[in-house]
C-alpha cells in the first residue's frame, strides 16, 4: 500500500510539472570510475541509477560530462536542472536541492600494507600523520576543520591518482577516499605488486549517501525534486521487501 501511495504522489508531483512532452532533465556530471562516466556500462552505477529513478519519475535524462567544479558552477546558475552526483553539504542549501540518496558509499584511509598505521577510533589518532586531501573534496567538515586548526596535517594534491601515487611513493601516510572508487582506480593505474602494498584502515572516515543536486534556479525545482525524491523512497522501499 505505502508504494502505491509513493507512486500516486509521483504522479500528483509530474502533473504540477508544466509540460506537453516527456521533460528531458539536463545533468551536469564528471568522471569518477566506477560510480560515473561516460565510457562506462550504463555511464556508470550512480548515473545509471539516477536515469532508473528519474524514468520512474516521468523524466529522460541527458549527461553532459565536464570537470567537477564546472558542474557545480554550472547548475547553480541554472544552466542545467541537476548535477550527479555529490555528498551532502548544507553549505549547498541555498542554491540545491539534495534529491536521494542515490547510492551510498563508505570512505575509507588508505595505506601501505605493511606501515605501522594504526586502526582509528577518532581523528585525533591520526595526529602526526601527512593525511592526502584533494582540495574541494567534501570528506568530513571535522577533517578540513583539524587541519586548518593544525591538529592534522593535511597534504594537498590535485586528483586521487595524484594522492595515490604519494601515498606509495611515502610522502604520506594515509588517503581518505570511497573504497569502491580506490580500488577501481588502484586497479586501473598499477602493478599488482603495486596494489599489493595497499590496504585500508578498518574503520570508515564517513558512510556517505550521494545526492542529486537539482537547481534552486530552476522555476519548477521544487515539483521535479518532490517527484525524484518519491521515486527514490519508492525504489528504497521495493529493495527492502
Amino acid at each position: 500500500m505505502r508504494i502505491l501511495s509513493l507512486m500516486t504522489s509521483v504522479c500528483l508531483a509530474i502533473a504540477t510539472i508544466s509540460h506537453s512532452e516527456t521533460r528531458t532533465l539536463s545533468i551536469a556530471t564528471g568522471s569518477y570510475a566506477p560510480f560515473t562516466g561516460q565510457d562506462l556500462p550504463g555511464e556508470g552505477i550512480v548515473n545509471q541509477s539516477v536515469r532508473n529513478i528519474a524514468k520512474n519519475a516521468g523524466f529522460e535524462i541527458s549527461f553532459d560530462y565536464m570537470p567537477w567544479k564546472r558542474t557545480l558552477e554550472a547548475t547553480r546558475r541554472g544552466m542545467y536542472d541537476a548535477t550527479s552526483y555529490w555528498y551532502y553539504s548544507e553549505m549547498r542549501e541555498p542554491h540545491f536541492i539534495h534529491v536521494g540518496p542515490v547510492m551510498r558509499e563508505r570512505e575509507v584511509f588508505f595505506t601501505i600494507a605493511d606501515s605501522d598505521v594504526p586502526n582509528w577510533n577518532s581523528l585525533e589518532d591520526l595526529s602526526g600523520l601527512r593525511i592526502g586531501v584533494v582540495p574541494g573534496y567534501t570528506y568530513t567538515p571535522q577533517l578540513w576543520e583539524m587541519g586548518e586548526s593544525g591538529r592534522l596535517t593535511l597534504s594537498e594534491a590535485t586528483s586521487d591518482e595524484a594522492n595515490l601515487r604519494k601515498l606509495l611513493a611515502g610522502r604520506i601516510d594515509v588517503y581518505p577516499m570511497s573504497e569502491t572508487a580506490g580500488w577501481h582506480l588502484i586497479s586501473e593505474l598499477f602493478s599488482e605488486s603495486e596494489q599489493a602494498r595497499l590496504r585500508v584502515l578498518d574503520t570508515p572516515l564517513v558512510i556517505s549517501g550521494g545526492y542529486l543536486l537539482v537547481s534552486r534556479s530552476k522555476p519548477d525545482a521544487e515539483a521535479v525534486a518532490q517527484a525524484l525524491q518519491i521515486a527514490v523512497d519508492a525504489a528504497e522501499i521495493q529493495l527492502s521487501n
